[in-house]
């Protein structure tokens, strides 16, 4: 199940993914690897810390499970190019057994909007969650090419620039309590984490 979630500006007060991907030319790998197997039915799966990706490729789409220890949100950017500009997020979270899932997209480095409001469409697919002993699970479907204007393709055969966050409320408006930034294959699980705070 799923709920909407009111049309404002989501500006996290440090910045959920402030500065994820500034001085790119600079980063340094912290940690790189192959993703090991995934969840049931799932191809991969990272684990960063309490966080944890789990992809498959499906046709034209990628399917996603984030899970993190918190009973907060959980989110994802692809492909950022300063910060959180220019990404495609999903984030969301799950209160009284209902999953809130928001499409949104970096308008800037430290700002992003849902995509309907931005004169795009909500691409995220067949959206769920659970929430169960503090840890918040969500998952979806997302096209590798959304069509809109704004949205950059997500990578599949090649280096894809990816945001991981988590925060501990059931509020997309507040700050991270843990984010990360990596560069992964989608086609082979290959990563490298090249930022990563919080815990």
């Amino acid at each position: 199940m799923r709920k909407a979630i009111p049309a404002f500006i989501f500006c996290f007060a440090i910045g959920t993914f402030l500065s994820c991907a500034q001085g790119a030319n600079n980063e340094k790998s912290l940690e790189s690897g192959t993703a090991g197997k995934g969840d049931p039915g799932y191809t991969y799966k990272i684990t960063i810390e309490k966080m944890q990706f789990n992809w498959i490729i499906e046709d034209k789409n990628l399917r996603v499970k984030l899970k993190a220890q918190t009973a907060g949100w959980v989110g994802i950017g692809f492909s950022p190019t300063k910060g959180m500009k220019d990404a495609n997020f999903v984030l969301g979270f799950v209160e009284n057994g209902v999953a809130t899932v928001s499409n949104q997209h970096g308008t800037a480095p430290t700002l992003h909007m849902k995509n309907i409001d931005l004169g795009g469409a909500n691409h995220v697919m067949n959206p769920s969650g659970a929430e169960k002993n503090n840890e918040t699970e969500i998952s979806f479907a997302f096209p590798f090419s959304t069509g809109d204007e704004l949205d950059r393709p997500i990578i599949v055969n090649g280096d894809t620039s990816i945001l991981l966050a988590y925060g501990q409320a059931k509020q997309l408006a507040q700050v991270h309590l843990f984010r990360a930034k990596l560069k992964v294959n989608l086609s082979n699980g290959k990563y490298s984490v090249l930022l990563m705070t919080g815990k």
